[in-house]
């Protein structure tokens, strides 16, 4: 018999708290939209989304998040599970990176083995079955048995057969794989079972077909139960007999429950379900779409209860008494995707596409993101009716008008949306000057977005006829042809004289400098030049990303090193700007700055200094680029990967966003913008207290202020330049050792000595 439900739905929204960072703190920006795996402890519920953990406590409901910032050591999770034997949630990474979780501590082991081993095809680990201490784990290459206890790996059975699934039944270890099963008895030697010549295959001798796959199997009620060819089938210890078929529907994952046998089942293409089969025959349907979009993983708890792992609908609970759903969402981006990174007054916008390096489309409809005030808000098909009704797709970067504040998103795919905070207009071919590109009737392509000092909104159209179109305050628009050989523009960066600068979208194009003279609707004084190797010191034509110092000098990331620009006002001389490939000493010998690495993106904080993002990770190079100061990657920092698309600097807090291509990650750095004058100057933390070993900071100061710490009697202890508004003190004095306890006092002087200041820091030893 079978039961369909008709729902009643709860939904629990955690913000978790967000502390205020200190210097060198990091913060995550983590999606928990997509649940990829689920698992339980006696205390808790555990969900796992791509990039992190989120933990439910069963009795009072907290909350409790592990990703690389609160201590695992990797992003990009494949499966979990929790073994009760000696409370360690095992942590499958797709990278068959292994983390070890304490349950007791939240401590942390990494077992690192198999992703180390350099094995050649699929390594990933697709399910996780644990006997006492030890975890079978069913990987791409085999059968690995590893005992958790001692952090070791026993033996790896290799079987040139992707491995799905396993269970222990009636002493006998069952393998599910894309050749059917395999079984062995568990209790011989580990020697034995590391040969997969010694595995039984159970054929159609045994009562099941001569071909078949098996994908997922259980032990459940002294009864085995398997798909065979996505047909469940159950084994009494004597015969298998067919079970259930679901048309036309796969079987992803089988879990046994107390009195369910609880199966999650997909369909490609249409809406997934989760299956409940009771010990009495009756069998229950989860179809309803607060729960199941696209199925990954379900199970069933001590008090019935159904708890669900969604891709699509994130994590979700169900109780067959009440029929009721209840959905559990946590604050953060909707998706891990990031395309270009933008701060204005202090709130966050993250476009959710990148389509470099090959400027492809990708028909990404996970829209935008805003954070403000410690919470992200999302607009996108899921959120925005208006969004979806229209259909937007790859939103790749953005740009805020400073006097309404309205958000001009580009669509690399629909054109220009405008959006005031609730309500959007989309502009394309029909109403503005934006063109499809030539031999595409089916796109409007804005690849890149700046406003001048006019609030004009200047705007890269990707391969249309006249791909620099600009948009006044007033609603008129223009559109420009180059002068020169420029189809495809991408960023823009307005100069200080006015110039815009575009990067090209192409590896052979370089970059654009145009100047419109000051007169949109006259162009008999426009200039244009193009910059690419055989006319600067640049080594690639690939333009990856363009910055503007401080200074302002120009900053352009190529495919092969950086390069400045520190003459942008002569850039339309006849001498030319050749630029300058800026250079660290190695030795005897000058080393070109990330020769031969690709530049993705450069920010400049408050300081002038520059934060480069490469595929190699994240850099910070002081303001003249002699010296690098810090440098993050996944093994000496929490960043979720290597490959860094885009980063933006918070300039009044020091907070520097990091877009990555795992997720967005945020650090609190030195450096802030500088004033013209002092204003509400403290330093924090204040008081420093005994357990309190980290750097202070003094903020709200001009612009490199000169800083003099003494104690209350006039000693100097201390003495610094602010990194733009922000001045650092280690606590320490001129001997290196701890400042002793008492009240010290901080003396700012601007660079000209005109504007002065004193405020106060109490230290406690």
């Amino acid at each position: 018999m079978k039961y369909l439900f008709t729902t009643i739905l709860t939904v629990f929204y955690f913000q978790i708290q967000a502390q205020d960072l200190s210097i060198g703190q990091w913060r995550s920006h983590l999606p928990y939209t997509e649940a990829v795996s689920v698992t339980q402890s006696n205390e808790a519920i555990y969900f796992a989304g791509t990039e992190s953990v989120f933990s439910l406590d069963k009795t009072d409901y907290s909350v409790e998040l592990f990703n690389k910032v609160t201590g695992l050591s990797d992003a990009g999770i494949q499966r979990i599970n929790f073994n009760t034997h000696n409370n360690i949630l095992f942590i499958a990474y797709t990278n068959s990176n292994i983390d070890l979780l304490h349950a007791e501590n939240n401590s942390v082991i990494n077992i690192s083995a198999i992703k180390d081993e350099g094995i050649t095809g699929d390594s990933r680990i697709y399910h996780i079955y644990f006997q006492d201490q030890y975890a079978w784990l069913s990987t791409g290459f085999g059968i690995v048995k590893l005992d958790t206890e001692n952090a070791e790996i026993r033996f790896t059975t290799f079987t040139n057969l992707q491995v799905n699934s396993m269970t222990i039944y009636d002493e006998m270890l069952y393998a599910s794989t894309e050749d059917g099963l395999y079984r062995i008895n568990v209790n011989t030697n580990e020697l034995f079972q590391a040969n997969f010549a010694n595995w039984e295959k159970i054929d159609d001798t045994q009562g099941l077909p001569s071909a078949y796959y098996s994908n997922v199997n259980v032990t459940f009620s002294d009864k085995l139960y398997a798909d065979i060819n996505d047909t469940l089938y159950v084994y009494d210890g004597n015969e298998w007999s067919f079970f259930h078929y679901e048309n036309p529907f796969t079987f992803l994952a089988l879990h046994a429950g107390n009195n369910r046998l609880i199966a999650s089942l997909a369909r490609d293409p249409g809406v997934d379900k989760v299956m409940l089969f009771a010990a009495s025959g009756a069998t229950y349907e989860i179809t309803t779409g607060e729960v199941v979009g696209k199925s990954a993983e379900s199970i069933e708890d001590e008090n019935d209860i159904i708890w669900v792992a969604d891709r699509f609908r994130g994590m979700s609970s169900f109780d067959p008494t009440v029929f009721g759903i209840q959905n559990y969402e946590v604050n953060g981006p909707f998706d891990s995707g990031v395309g270009e990174i933008i701060i204005h007054n202090d709130e966050v916008w993250v476009a959710s596409t990148s389509v470099k390096p090959l400027w492809q489309r990708r028909d990404n409809s996970k829209g935008f993101y805003q954070y403000a005030e410690n919470t992200w808000s999302n607009y996108n098909v899921a959120f925005d009716a208006e969004l979806g009704e229209k259909q937007y797709r790859d939103f790749i970067t953005l740009a805020v008008r400073p006097s309404d504040e309205h958000v001009f998103v580009a669509s690399y795919t629909g054109g220009l949306v405008e959006f005031d905070g609730t309500e959007s207009i989309l502009y394309n071919e029909t109403n503005s000057d934006l063109r499809q590109p030539i031999g595409d009737d089916f796109s409007v392509r804005v690849s890149g977005l700046a406003f001048d000092n006019n609030e004009n909104l200047w705007i890269s159209n990707y391969a249309a006829p006249e791909p620099i179109v600009v948009f006044e305050p007033d609603g008129t628009w223009h559109s420009f042809a180059p002068s020169v050989s420029f189809s495809f523009p991408t960023q823009i960066v307005v100069d200080f004289n006015g110039y815009k600068w575009f990067a090209g979208g192409q590896a052979s194009e370089g970059f654009l400098v145009f100047d419109d003279g000051g007169t949109l609707d006259d162009t008999s004084d426009d200039r244009y030049r193009r910059i690419n190797k055989d006319n600067s010191v640049m080594e690639s034509n690939a333009i990856k990303s363009l910055a503007l110092d401080l200074d302002g000098n120009m900053w352009v990331g190529t495919g092969g090193g950086l390069v400045v620009f520190e003459c942008t006002g002569q850039i339309f001389t006849d001498a030319g700007c050749a630029g300058r490939k800026p250079v660290f000493e190695e030795g005897e010998d000058d080393e070109y700055l990330f020769k031969d690495i690709a530049i993705n993106t450069i920010a400049i904080d408050g300081a002038n200094q520059k934060w480069v993002g490469t595929d190699v990770g994240l850099f910070l190079l002081d303001e003249d680029v002699e010296e690098e100061l810090l440098e993050f990657n996944t093994q000496n920092s929490p960043i979720f990967s290597n490959e860094i698309i885009d980063v933006a600097v918070n300039g009044n807090t020091g907070e520097v966003f990091v877009g990555t291509g795992k997720g967005i990650i945020s650090y609190r750095a030195e450096a802030t913008d500088g004033q013209n004058f002092f204003s509400n100057v403290y330093a924090f933390p204040n008081p420093v207290r005994p357990d309190y070993t980290g750097p202070i900071a003094v903020k709200g100061l001009v612009k490199d202020a000169n800083i003099k710490i003494t104690d209350v009697g006039g000693t100097l202890v201390y003495e610094t330049t602010a990194l733009g508004g922000q001045a650092i003190w280690d606590g320490n004095d001129y001997n290196g050792r701890r400042a002793t306890s008492g009240v010290y006092l901080v003396y700012a002087t601007s660079r000209d000595g005109l504007e002065k200041m004193v405020t106060k820091v109490l230290l406690m030893n």
